[in-house]
C-alpha cells in the first residue's frame, strides 16, 4: 500500500472568505433544512456553518414529529458562531414559532452581511407549517432585516393577508406588495406560469420575470431550501465591495438555474417526494 505525500507544489483554489451560515431546522433525510443548505454551500466552494432551529422526523413521505430547540440554545449557538468565524452571509429557513422569529430576527438586525430569508411558512402543496403569530413575527420583525426574501406562493399569500391571482400582473403585484414589508429584494417563487417555472424579483430599481423550463416530476424535495441557500452562497463569493444589489442580483441569476438542473436530475431516492440532485448545485451558468 501506498503512503503518498500531498504535493506540496499543487495549488487549491480556495475562497478562503466566502463562508455562510444557515439558521434552519434539521432534515435526518437530508433532502432539505440545514442538511441541504450545507451540501449548497459545500458544492459551490463555500465554507458552510449551521444554527440548529428544530428536529424533524420526516422522508420523503413527510414529516411525522417537529420537536422546536429552546430560544435560549439557538441564540446560544448563533453568538458562538459569528463571533469567532464571521459569515459573509446568512440564510434562514425554518425558524418554528414567533419566539424564536423574534429572537433571531433581533440579533440578525446587529449583522452587517446579507440576509437571505426563506420563510418557511406553507409547504410546497399549500399546508400550513406555523400558526398565525409566526407569520405576524415575519412580517413585523423578520422582513425588515430581510436582504432578500424567498417566499413561495402559498408563504407569500400568508404573509399578505389575502389570495394571489395566477395573471402576471397578479404576481408582479404581489411581489412589490411584499417589498413593501420590509425586506430589500424580493424573489417570488410563482411556480408553473405558461409552461414554465417563473420567478419575480423585485429590487431597489425594478422588477423582472425569470423563467425556466418546467420539469413535470414529484422529485422537488428541499428544491426551496436549496434555491436560497445557493443565493446566499454565492453573495458570499462575491467581494463585499462590489455593490449589493449586483451580487444578489449575480446570485439569484445563478442559484435559478442551479436548482432546475438539481430537479431535472433528481436521483429518485426514497418512495415519495425525493430529494433534488445537491451534487449539481454548482452549475448555474
Amino acid at each position: 500500500m501506498s503512503n503518498a505525500e500531498p504535493n506540496p507544489n499543487r495549488e487549491i483554489a480556495i475562497a478562503l472568505d466566502a463562508i455562510a451560515l444557515t439558521i434552519a431546522g434539521s432534515d435526518p433525510s437530508g433532502g432539505a433544512g440545514l442538511q441541504a443548505d450545507l451540501k449548497a454551500f459545500q458544492q459551490n466552494g463555500v465554507y458552510g456553518m449551521s444554527v440548529v432551529t428544530l428536529i424533524t422526523v420526516q422522508n420523503t413521505l413527510g414529516v411525522g414529529h417537529v420537536e422546536l430547540l429552546s430560544p435560549e440554545l439557538i441564540i446560544q449557538q448563533y453568538d458562538a458562531v459569528v463571533s469567532d468565524i464571521p459569515p459573509r452571509a446568512i440564510k434562514t429557513g425554518a425558524l418554528g414559532n414567533a419566539t424564536i422569529i423574534a429572537e433571531i430576527a433581533s440579533r440578525l438586525s446587529m449583522c452587517d452581511c446579507p440576509i437571505v430569508v426563506d420563510p418557511v411558512m406553507v409547504s410546497k402543496h399549500g399546508a400550513a407549517l406555523v400558526d398565525d403569530a409566526a407569520v405576524e413575527a415575519y412580517r413585523d420583525e423578520m422582513l425588515p432585516v430581510a436582504t432578500l426574501l424567498t417566499p413561495n406562493l402559498y408563504e407569500a399569500e400568508r404573509l399578505l393577508g389575502r389570495k394571489i391571482g395566477r395573471q402576471l400582473d397578479d404576481l408582479l403585484r404581489a411581489t412589490q406588495d411584499l417589498q413593501e414589508l420590509g425586506p430589500e429584494q424580493v424573489l417570488l417563487k410563482a411556480g408553473e406560469f405558461e409552461g414554465s417555472q417563473l420567478h419575480v424579483l423585485a429590487t431597489a430599481e425594478n422588477i423582472v420575470t425569470l423563467a425556466v423550463e418546467r420539469h413535470e416530476t414529484n422529485q422537488t424535495h428541499g428544491a426551496g431550501c436549496s434555491l436560497s441557500a445557493v443565493i446566499a452562497a454565492r453573495i458570499a463569493l462575491i467581494p463585499p465591495e462590489q455593490e449589493l444589489e449586483a451580487r444578489v442580483r449575480a446570485a439569484v441569476d445563478f442559484a435559478i438555474p442551479a436548482i432546475n438542473h438539481a430537479v431535472r436530475f433528481a436521483p429518485g431516492y426514497g418512495t415519495g417526494s425525493g430529494p433534488v440532485e445537491s451534487r449539481v448545485l454548482h452549475y448555474g451558468d
